[in-house]
């Protein structure tokens, strides 16, 4: 039963995945305007979103952190494996807060 709805799945994700990779990532800069701003980086990679943080600035030394949201499950998830649908949470767990 396993094997058949996992064959099934691939066969339905097949086309989505052909899609994906005609489409390019589209990345945005927040953190490039507003040396303040919490999200460094996004990127767009189709299913998922890549979302760098600005956890903490000391003078010109960054501490970063990666969390990302996924477009199906609506759920972000922190570096440590953390899943939520609330992402002041994901990021909270990513920088340490």
């Amino acid at each position: 039963m396993h094997k058949a709805l996992i064959t099934a799945f691939l066969l339905a994700a097949a086309p989505l995945a052909s899609l994906q990779a005609q489409a390019g990532d589209f990345y945005l800069y927040p953190g490039f305007s507003d040396r303040d701003a919490l999200v460094e980086m996004t990127a767009d990679k189709g299913l998922m979103i890549e979302i760098v943080l600005r956890c903490s600035r000391e003078g010109n030394k960054v501490s970063a952190g990666i969390m990302t949201y996924s477009k199906i499950e609506r759920l972000y998830c922190s570096s440590r494996n953390y899943c939520t649908r609330d992402a002041e949470k994901a990021a909270d767990d990513t920088c340490g807060y």
